[in-house]
């Protein structure tokens, strides 16, 4: 008798906060989930305007159909769906948006579509700003090592959106904003990803004439391995990295560096990556790459209007070495101090075209054992009456040609200072060049 009313009970309680017609459950009100909830093949689990699963316990199959911008789960219980309706996970779900800190409902979401890769693949973060604590990190483990993975996360913002769409606020002051680790097929577009690094200020005459190693945070809170989005950053639990990647239409600001490619020193692969409409905001760098293994890489537009230090680092973190990329079309301005730092050897290179940079410092330095090209690119150079008289440019091998490229003062014909070895063919200069 004692069982029977307990189960009647149990029922009552069911029956309050879940509708059920045939194999279907619509929520709406609040409902607890403590021990394992199996929902038949095919049902649709659908949510009301009102209503939200608590608890610890695990959902197990139904289809998931609610809206895009709700909180409908706590991020205490485990998901096991058979799928979404609209075949999108949404990190609203699990109360992203809705807390002050977004670090675990992001976290959690992400966990979910990866762990159940075989039915879930979208995650999406509508439009809104998401501050957040802890490095959000993309990766499956299994049997204590990485294992592949695969995962879509965007979200709403434009690649040049003014803070409007969709903006992962990075409130830590060390670490990494979002990690990758051994993906295969990956794809993130469409977000902001902002952390708290503030670039040095100053007139021109001070700024322009900052060495690397002094330039650093203006509030000296963040290191130099302060980075947004980093792709395969560990090499302890396997030495294989990512493949196949599609970074697009995506803005990362106020990092140290922020695009850091294998900074870990011991991974290979991360090859075969996209990177398309990518805007670099304040930074010390903006893109890093560092291993032999990098290969097919392409960066296809690559915009940066902000504070920068150098915008393309290439051999001189991680292993040391300089993959194979492809810089295909950019526009830089605002404050760059120098385009590149390239270091090269063995059989791998770097091709550089069509990129327009105005209120430059210099193109930087290229050291090379392999040809590297740079063609129909404008550089135009900060006037020497304001920073000084630079050096333009330094390479160490005439294996480095400049083909088709403009290099200029504004309405000056003053000389233009290049140290070393490089060739330039068809190639158009403001004054002469003097070689040191």
């Amino acid at each position: 008798m004692k069982f029977y009313t307990c189960s009647f009970l149990l029922l009552l309680l069911i029956v309050a906060s879940i509708n059920v017609t045939a194999q279907d459950v619509f929520i709406n009100k609040d409902t607890v989930v403590n021990n394992a909830w199996v929902l038949p093949k095919g049902a649709i689990l659908k949510f009301g305007s009102k209503g939200r699963i608590r608890g610890n316990g695990t959902i197990k199959g139904g289809i998931i159909d609610a809206a895009l911008t709700q909180w409908i789960f706590d991020t205490s219980l485990t998901l096991q769906p058979e799928g979404t309706y609209q075949n999108i996970f949404s990190a609203r779900w699990f109360g992203a948006g809705y807390v002050a800190d977004n670090a675990d409902a992001l976290q959690k979401g992400i966990n979910t579509v990866i762990n159940n890769s075989g039915v879930l693949r979208n995650f999406f973060i509508p439009r809104g700003n998401y501050p957040y604590s802890k490095t959000l990190q993309v990766f499956s483990m299994y049997k204590g090592n990485y294992a592949a993975c695969t995962i879509h996360i965007y979200g709403e913002s434009a690649f040049w959106d003014a803070g409007t769409g969709t903006t992962l606020q990075y409130t830590s002051t060390q670490g990494y904003g979002m990690v990758l680790q051994l993906n295969k097929g990956s794809e993130i577009n469409n977000l902001t990803l902002k952390g708290q690094f503030k670039s040095p200020g100053g007139p021109d005459s001070v700024y322009y004439n900052i060495p690397f190693d002094k330039y650093t945070d203006a509030n000296g809170k963040c290191n130099d391995y302060y980075a947004g989005l980093v792709i395969d950053f560990d090499g302890t639990k396997s030495y294989s990295g990512s493949t196949g990647l599609k970074i697009h239409d995506l803005q990362v600001s106020n990092f140290a560096i922020n695009y850091f490619i294998s900074p870990n020193g011991k991974t290979f692969n991360a090859d075969i990556l996209l990177f398309e409409n990518i805007r670099c905001g304040d930074a010390k760098v903006g893109f890093v790459n560092g291993q032999a293994q990098e290969k097919g890489n392409v960066i296809r537009g690559i915009y940066s209007w902000g504070s920068i230090h150098t915008l393309y680092v290439s051999g001189k973190y991680g292993k040391g070495q300089a993959g194979s990329y492809t810089i295909d079309g950019g526009n830089i301005a605002g404050r760059c101090i120098r385009l590149f730092d390239i270091a090269q050897a063995g059989w791998y290179s770097t091709n550089i075209s069509n990129l327009f940079a105005e209120s430059l410092g210099s193109i930087g330095t290229i050291t090379t054992q392999v040809p590297l090209q740079i063609q129909n690119c404008t550089f135009h150079f900060m006037y020497p009456s304001k920073v000084g008289r630079q050096l333009l440019f330094y390479s160490n091998s005439a294996q480095v040609v400049f083909n088709s490229c403009i290099l200029r003062y504004y309405g000056l014909k003053d000389p233009l200072t290049i140290k070393g070895n490089a060739v330039f063919n068809n190639c158009v200069f403001s004054g002469p060049v003097v070689k040191e």
